[in-house]
């Protein structure tokens, strides 16, 4: 049995509204693209939604609408994909690293404030494998200090704190459709917002800086002029082929959602019996989005070796680990890390000198979380047959 680490939920459905783009000979950015903002929109809660070829250009445009500059700090956490940070470092601004929680693998919000300078001028937390950060906590903060908050909700879909999506709490909420995610347009993105004048300009800034879109531009009077540009921008746009895709997956959301949920309980049931893994199930207000199911790999010497900063024993641990990730694979189970910790990646660990265990739990997390295959519809005979290879590892 072949068990990926997920599968996208695409089917007829996306078929037959990509041949109505295709037929239509219009595939940049067109009716489609503005019909999956206005769900999406509806669906989190925000008043603009604005899409976008990738949740990275999401990130860049926040930074860029936050005017960073030389000399700027933003907070993010070690423990996340690099395009957070490098939205930031790209601006020449610096990422101000913050470890992670052990029992969610978000933003300690406890060791923000201790880092936050004259120089510091936003937050940028992460909804992590789509469960909430403190978001509350991280509010405040930014209300107290006069920072703004991009949250980095690339994982973020579904997920919830106090009934309120992710991505509402701060100034904007950035999220990503990659394949890997609950719903996919292939690659994009997008970017939601409460705030009127930030939904306007980055509107601008994702055509090249233009007063109104192409499809704007067609669809008023004396179409062969083009519009003026107020702005130096870029070309982040959703193409309309993208867009179906989005429309289509928004209707299948509600039942994505219900299947993961579904899938999450019986793998919280199950993995009490594989004493090598350990994953979060006790949230205190918070809904889980479940882009993914990540576990730390042998939790209680893990734990201990961050508490210790015994290096060598994260290495040892992480030998381990790897050992079982290659055994899974040999069975045709897939299974991943999490992500990285960006600290340790050469840019910044040469750009910045730092060492693994500037932090500690973030750099655990690198070595020791344990991602296993997770996605809609998954056969219970694959559940079976995963969860019976876990507990037959034999450590």
């Amino acid at each position: 049995m072949k068990i990926p680490v997920t599968k996208p939920t695409l089917g007829i459905e996306e078929i037959e509204l990509l041949s109505e783009v295709i037929k239509s000979g219009w595939v940049v950015q067109g009716k489609y693209v503005k019909e999956f903002e206005e769900r999406f929109a509806r669906f989190t809660g925000a008043k603009h939604a604005i899409a976008l070829n990738s949740c990275t250009s999401g990130q860049f445009l926040a930074s860029t609408v936050f005017g960073l500059k030389e000399g700027d700090e933003v907070i993010v956490p070690a423990f996340t994909w690099i395009s957070t940070a490098n939205s930031i470092d790209f601006f020449r601004a610096k990422p101000v690293f913050c470890d992670v929680e052990f029992d969610t693998f978000n933003i300690d919000a406890n060791k923000i404030e201790s880092l936050i300078t004259e120089k510091t001028k936003a937050v940028y937390p992460v909804n992590l494998f789509g469960l909430p950060a403190d978001l509350d906590k991280i509010y405040e903060l930014s209300v107290k200090y006069n920072l703004k908050v991009a949250e980095d909700c690339a994982c973020g879909l579904a997920g919830y704190s106090r009934d309120r999506h992710c991505g509402t709490f701060g100034d904007m909420g950035i999220f990503s459709f990659h394949p890997r995610k609950s719903i996919t347009t292939g690659e994009g993105g997008m970017l939601i917002t409460d705030n009127d004048d930030y939904a306007e300009y980055v509107r601008s800034l994702r055509e090249h800086g233009a007063l109104r879109s192409d499809l704007e531009r067609h669809e008023g009077n004396r179409a062969f002029l083009l519009t003026d540009y107020p702005h130096i921008g870029f070309n982040y746009r959703m193409t309309d082929i993208q867009g179906a895709l989005g429309v289509a997956q928004m209707d299948k959301l509600p039942l994505i959602i219900k299947e993961k949920q579904e899938i999450a309980e019986k793998f919280h049931e199950k993995i009490k019996d594989v004493s090598w893994l350990h994953s979060f199930s006790d949230f205190e207000n918070k809904r889980h989005g479940y882009q993914a199911f990540v576990c730390w790999f042998k939790p209680e010497e893990t734990e201990k070796a961050i508490r210790n900063k015994d290096l060598s024993e994260i290495l040892k641990l992480h030998e381990e680990r790897n050992a079982v990730m290659e055994k899974l694979e040999n069975l045709g189970i897939a299974s991943r890390q999490g992500t990285h910790a960006v600290h340790i990646q050469k840019y910044y660990k040469d750009k910045y000198h730092f060492s693994e265990m500037d932090f500690p739990v973030s750099y655990a997390a690198d070595r020791l979380s344990f991602t296993l295959p997770f996605y809609p519809f998954m056969k219970d005979e694959e559940i079976d047959y995963l969860f019976a290879q876990l507990k037959n590892i034999g450590l």
